[in-house]
């Protein structure tokens, strides 16, 4: 099988990575690791040269200048790979020992083309929803597989070949989903091994990661409405379709407008407020809409209406985390936090407050 493994200055953490596959139980000599440096100037390249000589035919590696995105590289690495199996890694995370074997073992016991296997983070919030309980051979709803859309999963490389399976290139967020969503809607069946943590995603304060990036708006909803186009090519309309779509609307278009949004340049707010406006007008029914809660339906409205400003009013009435208080105040009278109301006043003006409150009563 191949792991494929996009590198770009990890150094400090990339020989956790080539160590935790050089000792999984399959045997290292069932393994192939293509590593892609993707421009890297820290001195990853070198080692991943190092581990080439010391491991000939079980480590690839190819040297590129950057490309500024993980996509790119993968997709090379794919063309190279010889394994009946892809697996995609980050080089600043690591597998269980077992994790190949169960995953392998999985795909081959149940004719699976895809096998989902536990993430547990370190430091960082993994995936739940999917990993709740094994799986032999279901599909994207029973598999639950659409909660997960990170690539760090078994893929059949027939079923890669097949279907012209490829990352999104020069996209710094979401740029998986392209992928990973076909797969799992042309797979045979879908896996899940459940019981073992096979992948641990970890948090590296000292490594740039994409989930925590603000995306540029306009690859962002382009990325997100070629992947929308795939689900609503395979998936007729329906409640089937509105389960998948579910987790669009929360997440990529609800979740952009969140306490972070009224941080943002104006600009950059109208532009969020277009793009995905058109994404709700196109692919989200209103029946799909009419199941979230008063206030997720409300921030629907505001965005396929474009209102901007009270859209940015909306997002400042669930409070940021405050701090854990003292158990002694550092002061003898501390000032207390402002109230919902003046937080409010400090981005809108009156009649914004007045609109949006009348559409708060209407509950839409």
């Amino acid at each position: 099988m191949s792991v494929i493994i996009p590198v770009y200055n990890a150094v400090d953490h990339l020989p956790e990575c080539l160590q935790s596959l050089a000792g999984q139980s399959i045997g290292f000599e069932r393994i192939e690791i293509v590593a892609v440096d993707d421009g890297s100037t820290d001195g990853s390249g070198d080692l991943l040269d190092t581990w080439a000589e010391r491991h000939p035919g079980r480590v690839r590696v190819v040297h590129q200048e950057n490309s500024g995105a993980p996509g790119g590289p993968r997709n090379r690495a794919i063309g190279m790979a010889q394994g009946e199996f892809l697996f995609f890694a980050d080089p600043d995370d690591y597998l269980g020992t077992e994790a190949l074997e169960r995953l392998v073992a999985a795909a081959e016991r149940n004719d699976s083309d895809v096998v989902l296997g536990k993430i547990k983070g370190v430091g960082r919030k993994a995936p739940v929803t999917p990993f709740r309980e094994n799986v032999d051979g279901g599909d994207i709803f029973t598999s639950k597989g659409v909660w997960s859309l990170t690539a760090h999963k078994l893929f059949r490389r027939s079923l890669v070949e097949e279907h012209g399976l490829r990352f999104a290139e020069g996209i710094r967020l979401a740029e998986e989903q392209v992928f990973v969503v076909p797969a799992y809607l042309h797979a045979r069946s879908i896996s899940v091994v459940s019981d073992y943590d096979c992948y641990y995603l970890v948090r590296r304060d000292d490594f740039p990661h994409l989930t925590r990036e603000v995306p540029d708006p306009a690859s962002f909803y382009a990325n997100v409405r070629d992947v929308l186009s795939i689900v609503a090519a395979h998936v007729p309309p329906g409640a089937r379709r509105n389960k998948l779509l579910y987790r669009w609307l929360t997440l990529e278009i609800l979740g952009r407008f969140d306490g972070r949004f009224a941080d943002l340049p104006e600009e950059a707010r109208a532009l969020h407020v277009k793009l995905a406006g058109d994404l709700l007008r196109a692919y989200m029914p209103q029946t799909l809409v009419d199941q979230l809660p008063p206030l997720s339906r409300l921030r629907c409205l505001l965005i396929s209406q474009g209102l901007v400003e009270e859209l940015t009013v909306l997002t400042t009435l669930v409070p940021r985390p405050e701090p854990k208080p003292q158990q002694r105040p550092a002061t003898p009278a501390a000032r207390p936090a402002p109230s919902p109301s003046r937080r409010l006043a400090r981005y809108a003006p009156a009649r914004v407050l007045r609109a949006l409150k009348r559409r708060l009563r209407r509950g839409r």
